[in-house]
C-alpha cells in the first residue's frame, strides 16, 4: 500500500469521484476498514443537518499523510500550488502576486481566489509512500516525463527531493 495510517492519524483526503479532485479535506483517520478502505472523520466538512463532523469511507488511494512541513512560500506565476479556500487545500495555478499574497486559479472550478501567503502552499503528490512536486504549469506531471526521455517518475524526480546538505562543501 505504501504507507500505513493508524488510528487518529490525521490525514488529507483527495476524493476521486467528480467535482473532488484536486481537493483535499483535513481529516483524522477512525479505523481501517477491511483492506482497502480507511474510516475517516473531516475536520471542515460537516453532516448533513451540520450538527457533527461528517464521518465516512474513503479508498485507500484517497487518503495521504499530512503534508509536510515546508516553509517554501515564494512562488512565481504559473507555480502548481494548493490554496486554503472554503475549508480545504484546492490545487490551482498562481496568476499573479500582489505581496506577499497571491491570486491563485483553481482547477476545481477555474475560480480566481485571492489568497494571503500563509493559505498557500507548493502543491505535492503523494505516490508510493513519498511525496514529490509534480512541477509548474499545466499538465506539467506528463511535460516533465517527455522532456525526461519518459523515464519512470521515480527515477526522473530525483531532482526534485531535497538535499540534505545544502550544496555546501564538506568541511
Amino acid at each position: 500500500m505504501g504507507h500505513e495510517f493508524k488510528h487518529k492519524d490525521l490525514v488529507e483526503i483527495c476524493k476521486k469521484e467528480e467535482g473532488f479532485q484536486g481537493i483535499y479535506y483535513n481529516a483524522t483517520l477512525l479505523a481501517a476498514i477491511g483492506r482497502n478502505k480507511y474510516l475517516v472523520r473531516y475536520d471542515t466538512r460537516f453532516s448533513d443537518d451540520g450538527t457533527r463532523y461528517l464521518t465516512e469511507a474513503v479508498e485507500a488511494e484517497e487518503v495521504r499523510p499530512l503534508f509536510p512541513k515546508i516553509s517554501y512560500t515564494n512562488f512565481v506565476v504559473s507555480d502548481r500550488v494548493e490554496a486554503y479556500v472554503n475549508f480545504a487545500w484546492r490545487v490551482g495555478t498562481v496568476t499573479r502576486k500582489v505581496d506577499p499574497n497571491y491570486y491563485v486559479k483553481l482547477d476545481c472550478n477555474g475560480n480566481e481566489e485571492h489568497c494571503a501567503f500563509y493559505k498557500v502552499r507548493l502543491h505535492l503528490e503523494w505516490e508510493n509512500g513519498r511525496w514529490f512536486y509534480p512541477g509548474t504549469g499545466s499538465q506539467s506531471s506528463k511535460a516533465s516525463t517527455s522532456e525526461q526521455g519518459a523515464q519512470p517518475a521515480s527515477e526522473s524526480n530525483q531532482a526534485n527531493t531535497v538535499s540534505e546538505e545544502g550544496g555546501q562543501p564538506p568541511a
